[in-house]
């Protein structure tokens, strides 16, 4: 019989601690999330998330303490990886179960972040501009362009990496300021995933913890506008045009309509958008749909290159696919397909450690227990009629942004 259990506590200083004991697991994967990223920002200082991450989890910026017990656990194999997003920053150590006390501790050290050295802000900003001139100039880019044009700038519109001209001036006195302001015990989750026990876990993470204490301190919640809107950036003989629908948030059960739908349209061999451009008109390069929802807000992206002198036509087809599903709904072999390929994915998350770990913090962070079973069931549960219906409520031009690189804005405009 396969079955999963968490434990959670709250720690005195209100820090969330969540223990998921997997006996099968040979090692250990242990994150640390906290709830600020480019959603907690606006235009002002778009970036200085992203630029914490860097002094606060950066092994050469940590305090000598912390640097020195990070130093040891790569020393002894263990896999240490940062991340910035719009919702959340987290750090993340795997390594064998031995290490488990080294790993809390650490991550105790890791907190400690005052009395920054100028010269290590001047040489991080350096090496996140030089990301950030990266990132502009890669196919990265093309997520969070079309989340600009959906919520345009504010919130979940803006970029993770930030305003270049931010970057170049963000302060030690900004820095620490705001590291005070949101990285706290409140706002502060810890993840741990192995064969551990529980309780001992726990005490042990409450005791390495105990000097950390959360201020009282009200952060303003951050608000998301739809305001879907249009944003072409440079010139090329090719395009690579997303289409981007307003859909329901990670909250919602809708969700998993959503999900359905985009696979059906475009994940895979056999999806309609990839049958239809690509293998019968041969209009396109690449397409492929994917949806994504965030405690905020979720979208459907319909994503295409092709040759400039294709877009008309290549938009004018995926506008009639998704028109035909609206009036016609979508056949029991698709939704079978696209409900089988995203239970397949789901049932292979407990098999990446890493993985698991970052799922279960992010629906943590959302105040919701991942388990592989409720992600299957739900998904059995979502019927044809409910997949049409998501078509029908998202899928209007009222309700969709246009995004590009390769064409201006005034070109994309000439679609609608």
């Amino acid at each position: 019989m396969y079955y999963e259990y968490i434990s959670k506590a709250m720690l005195e200083n209100c820090m969330k601690v969540i223990v998921r004991r997997t006996k099968q697991s040979r090692n250990l994967s242990v994150g640390m999330y906290v709830n600020h990223g480019s959603k907690d920002e606006n235009n002002k200082n778009n970036g200085i998330s992203h630029f914490i991450e860097h002094m606060a989890f950066s092994h050469e910026n940590m305090n000598p303490n912390a640097k020195k017990m990070v130093g040891n656990l790569l020393d002894s194999g263990a896999l240490y990886e940062a991340f910035t997003g719009k919702e959340m920053t987290r750090c993340c150590i795997t390594s064998q179960r031995k290490y488990l006390p080294d790993i809390i501790k650490t991550l105790s050290e890791i907190v400690k972040l005052h009395n920054l050295p100028d010269e290590r802000i001047q040489h991080e900003r350096a090496i996140i501009l030089q990301e950030a001139e990266t990132y502009f100039a890669s196919s990265k880019v093309k997520t969070e362009l079309a989340e600009r044009a959906l919520w345009g700038e504010r919130s979940l519109g803006l970029f993770v990496i930030g305003n270049q001209d931010n970057i170049s001036r963000f302060t030690k006195e900004e820095i620490e300021s705001r590291f005070r302001q949101f990285y706290s015990p409140s706002n502060t989750m810890i993840v741990i995933q192995g064969d551990v026990d529980p309780d001992e876990t726990i005490g042990q993470i409450a005791e390495a913890f105990d000097f950390w204490k959360s201020e009282a301190v009200s952060n303003p919640s951050p608000l998301l506008e739809v305001s879907p809107s249009v944003l072409g950036i440079g010139n090329a003989n090719r395009v690579n045009l997303t289409a981007t629908f307003v859909g329901p948030s990670f909250r919602s059960r809708k969700r998993h309509a959503m999900a359905l739908l985009s696979d059906i349209l475009g994940e895979g061999l056999k999806s309609r958008l990839f049958v239809e451009l690509r293998e019968k008109r041969e209009l396109v390069y690449s397409v492929y749909s994917y949806a994504l929802s965030y405690g905020l807000g979720g979208y459907m992206a319909i994503d295409f290159n092709c040759s400039k002198e294709s877009l008309e036509e290549s938009f004018k087809v995926v506008m009639n696919i998704i028109d035909d599903i609206q009036n016609n709904g979508v056949t029991d072999e698709e939704i079978e397909r696209a409900r089988a390929s995203r239970i397949t994915s789901t049932l292979q998350i407990p098999n990446d450690a890493v993985r698991h770990l970052n799922t279960t913090g992010r629906y943590a962070l959302y105040n919701k227990d991942f388990f592989v079973d409720t992600e299957v069931f739900d998904l059995m549960s979502v019927t044809k009629e409910e997949v049409r219906e998501i078509a029908r409520e998202m899928c209007d031009q009222s309700n969709m942004a246009l995004s590009a690189l390769g064409t201006d804005s005034e070109s994309l405009v000439t679609l609608l």
